[in-house]
């Protein structure tokens, strides 16, 4: 019985280690496969001499001067209760811009704006199929009204944007060069994640008037969002209006907002980039880019932000920390009402 009882136990044991070895071969190849569907530095491309993405000689900004788009920060959120993820980028737009304005919106009072403003626009706002459509559509009309710099919940200021407002009279941001190339084949695609202009300025005038048309657009992206964006920017070219002029719009470089590749992509852009000889131009442009960099910035020394990537728009994100009231976190925070 005791022999029996041994032969079990030992028996017990091996198939015990057995199952502990399976588990760390698995861990191991999980890992490595990871490792290697998501690091360019691990792909095979060709040497082909192609011309580099980065900008060389970025723009001169003034450190004097009058400013040509009011101090005013706009920021949005369903309610006043932000959510833990996003209190210190809050934060850093009140601590870098100490004598600006802080303005937030709710979905309640931005609702309440544009009945009271531009009740035209009403019905196509009530009625979009998403909130992140109205959460697109809103940050246009309020750069209308009232001016100044329109940014994301996810995005932490590193410097002062005061250069910028001296210089130009609207600026919009531009995502990270790899993403159109290689997920479209085409170069510079405007974001209105951070994006600022003086009050009335005609180019937020035709993004607000052409709305309508593209409210049933399948994807929010064409609907109101950045290929929204680049379409009308592209038609707003023939003016011909110089960046500096009052009427122009500045495409800022991708160094200055969005330095960091969106970590969605990435592995998307690897399994892209891994049958290099079957992209177009564009495509193997940005492969040798980000392979490269192995999707990292080489340095942050232009950057006026850096771009988190939350997407809470497709991607939910829970905390274990309760949210806290706006007027906590920037007690002179000002919230329009009718």
């Amino acid at each position: 019985m005791k022999i029996v009882f041994l032969k079990w136990k030992r028996k017990k044991y091996l198939i015990l280690g057995a199952v502990i070895i399976l588990i760390f071969f698995y861990v191991i190849n999980f890992t490595s496969l990871k490792h290697s569907q998501t690091d360019f530095s691990y792909l095979r491309l060709p040497n082909d001499n192609l011309p580099e993405l980065t900008q060389t000689n970025l723009e001169e900004l003034p450190d004097s001067g009058l400013d040509k788009i009011p101090r005013i920060i706009h920021q949005t959120w369903k309610t006043a209760d932000i959510p833990d993820l996003y209190i210190d980028w809050i934060k850093s737009w009140h601590t870098l811009n100490p004598d600006w304005e802080y303005w937030f919106w709710t979905d309640e009072n931005t609702r309440a704006f544009i009945a009271q403003k531009y009740p035209w626009f009403l019905d196509v706002f009530d009625n979009y199929p998403e909130p992140i459509r109205r959460a697109d559509s809103m940050r246009y009309f309020i750069l209308y009204e009232f001016g100044g710099v329109y940014v994301d919940l996810d995005m932490e200021n590193l410097k002062s944007l005061s250069p910028l407002i001296k210089k130009y009279y609207c600026f919009l941001g531009q995502e990270p060069y790899v993403h159109p190339m290689i997920d479209s084949n085409f170069e510079h695609l405007p974001i209105n994640a951070i994006m600022g202009c003086r009050k009335g300025h005609p180019f937020m005038k035709l993004l607000m008037d052409q709305l309508p048309k593209f409210s049933n657009m399948w994807h929010v992206l064409d609907s109101t969002g950045p290929h929204f964006m680049r379409l009308w920017f592209k038609d707003y070219k023939k003016y011909n209006y110089n960046a500096e002029h009052e009427n122009g719009t500045f495409l800022t470089p991708p160094e200055w907002f969005f330095p960091f590749v969106d970590p969605v992509k990435i592995k998307d852009f690897h399994a892209k980039c891994s049958k290099y000889d079957s992209l177009l131009h564009h495509q193997k442009r940005a492969c040798q880019f980000i392979k490269e960099y192995n999707g990292v910035p080489s340095n942050l020394k232009h950057a006026f932000t850096n771009h988190h990537w939350i997407h809470t728009y497709f991607i939910s994100r829970y905390s274990l920390q309760p949210p806290r009231n706006i007027h906590s976190i920037v007690p002179s925070v000002k919230i329009w009402k009718p």
